[in-house]
């Protein structure tokens, strides 16, 4: 079979793969199989078979289904199903090995039955017509020269000893399985491919047989472990015979390396056994998919009603003072009118910057944010914010302080747009800290590891403390959410929930990181790092 074919790859790793496409392949090589099987219950009762045109269930096998064994079975297959079922259940073993014989001469066919007790309690047979194999073994009694011929080119290795346990004949396929020519083990005992801690048992069973005549294996299959040349340990099927010769008893062993059989029968039984421990999984993430899907769905209508009412508040102030303004016209003194149109300006220039930021959140999203990486200096930038916010920060009395005294912090960034991040975060902290204070800026240089990166570059960027209450622990992470704002906001400071989340994705374009955290002493510090220079970063 092609290593490349779905059976192959589905026993070398069949936990890799769906296990509905596992138990099909099953069904396959079950179909393909001409043995007879057979399944029942502890009770005796047949729940499955699959017929075989080499053993003989009768005309119409769809009514064995449900019936008991001594009903429905014929007379040869009660026997030995019967024997089975008492050996399995007193012996609380799992397996069942003879061979029996059914119909007369010169139709007599040979069967070789094997019971399993399933992982589920039922119990499988696998009957597997012989009789070609019968003929071989029979046909060496009548003739060695022939049987020698068949034996050495038999796909099971074949092994006979004397009853001293002297190996005198050794086939091909023996060689292959076990590592040995045929040269270095004839006239050696049995016990050189026997494991250490088997050999007294294997001697023993032997002495007792020549002294006492009891059986133990003969007649009977059963599994056993035989060693290679090389120490390999390994499971096979042993089937021993025995004839008489004139120099006394031999025994045939017939072995079958069921190495690679186990190893499938416990990826199976792993398979079978964690079969649930998957379904729990696959369960457990379809939840999470439903999970998310219904907070996007949440935050979606969360979006939509905050920006409902962000845009009817300014809309709804500009109509307001308009309508009033043009009634109260001709009644009122020239300074209200002008208080209202400074309104209406105010709330129009509100409007503005949230059309604004709604428009920067949809390029940034979508991916047709336009950004020119040039090289500047940092603390030039930083700078040029502060000057520009430099009324409210004097009338609020706060101090701006560049901690670093180093001229030129320079890196590769799009000077507006860093900019705006800057801004962002002086007036994320303006909302929240007192008057007459101050807010500190300091250069940081350091390895990180970009986004979408798995290597460390070199990074250059700034941390801006405020000395306000700090940002409560659970919000550290959700300030950069669109629309969502500390708790620890004032009643009626505006703001639209925006700048933050803005600044992440802008810095995130940058392949930089930008995050919240509290200073042990008092206060919050925003941290953003982008890399030196964009060298090697797509």
């Amino acid at each position: 079979m092609p290593s490349n074919s779905p059976i192959s790859r589905i026993w070398q790793n069949p936990s890799a793969f769906p296990h509905e496409e596992v138990l099909r392949e099953l069904e396959n090589l079950l179909r393909s199989n001409p043995d007879f099987w057979l399944k029942i219950n502890r009770d005796g009762i047949i729940v499955d078979y699959k017929t075989s045109r080499f053993v003989n269930i009768g005309d119409k096998p769809e009514l064995l289904l449900g019936q008991h064994i001594s009903v429905g079975l014929p007379p040869y297959l009660r026997e030995i199903t019967s024997e089975a079922l008492e050996y399995l259940s007193d012996k609380k073993s799992l397996v069942f090995w003879k061979e029996y014989s059914y119909g007369e001469e010169p139709n007599i066919r040979h069967v070789e039955v094997r019971f399993v007790v399933l992982y589920d309690g039922y119990i499988m047979s696998n009957h597997r017509d012989i009789t070609e194999r019968k003929r071989l073994e029979n046909a060496f009694l009548e003739s060695e020269s022939r049987f020698l011929s068949m034996a050495q080119n038999a796909a099971d290795s074949i092994v006979i000893i004397n009853d001293e346990g002297i190996i005198q004949f050794f086939n091909k396929t023996a060689e292959n399985t076990f590592g040995y020519k045929q040269e270095e083990v004839i006239g050696k005992n049995v016990t050189i491919i026997i494991p250490q801690e088997y050999k007294d048992k294997h001697d023993g069973y032997l002495k007792r047989y020549k002294d006492t005549g009891e059986k133990h294996i003969i007649g009977e299959g059963r599994e056993v472990i035989a060693q290679r040349k090389s120490g390999e340990v390994f499971p096979c099927e042993l089937s021993v015979g025995e004839f008489k010769t004139k120099t006394g008893k031999m025994f045939t062993g017939i072995l079958r390396d069921i190495s690679q059989r186990k190893l499938q029968e416990e990826e199976l039984y792993q398979y079978r056994n964690h079969l649930e421990e998957l379904v729990e999984r696959q369960t457990m993430d379809l939840k999470m998919s439903k999970n998310i899907a219904e907070e996007a769905s949440y935050m979606k209508s969360l979006f939509l009603a905050n920006i409902s009412h962000e845009l009817k508040t300014p809309i709804h102030a500009i109509l307001s003072y308009a309508e009033l303004g043009e009634e109260k016209s001709a009644s009122v003194p020239p300074e209200k009118i002008r208080e209202y149109f400074q309104i209406i300006d105010s709330s129009g220039k509100r409007l503005l910057a949230l059309l604004e930021n709604l428009l920067d959140i949809a390029k940034l999203e979508s991916g047709k944010m336009r950004y020119l990486f040039e090289r500047n200096c940092l603390k030039e930038t930083t700078k040029f914010v502060i000057n520009e916010m430099r009324a409210i920060l004097e009338k609020r009395g706060i101090t701006v302080v560049l901690l670093n005294k180093e001229e030129r912090w320079e890196a590769e960034f799009d000077y507006e747009r860093i900019q705006q991040v800057i801004r962002n975060i002086i007036s994320n902290a303006l909302k929240f800290i007192p008057n007459d204070t101050n807010i500190e800026i300091n250069l940081i240089k350091r390895e990180f590891i970009p986004r979408k990166s798995q290597s460390y570059v070199e990074g250059i960027g700034i941390q801006i403390r405020d000395f306000g209450p700090g940002i409560p622990p659970e919000d550290l992470d959700k300030i950069f959410e669109k629309f969502i704002q500390s708790k620890q906001v004032k009643a009626g400071t505006k703001g639209t929930g925006l700048g933050l989340s803005i600044s992440r994705e802008i810095v995130n374009d940058h392949n930089g990181l930008l995050y919240a955290e509290n200073h042990e002493d008092k206060g919050a510090v925003f941290t953003m790092l982008i890399p030196s220079s964009r060298e090697g970063i797509r």
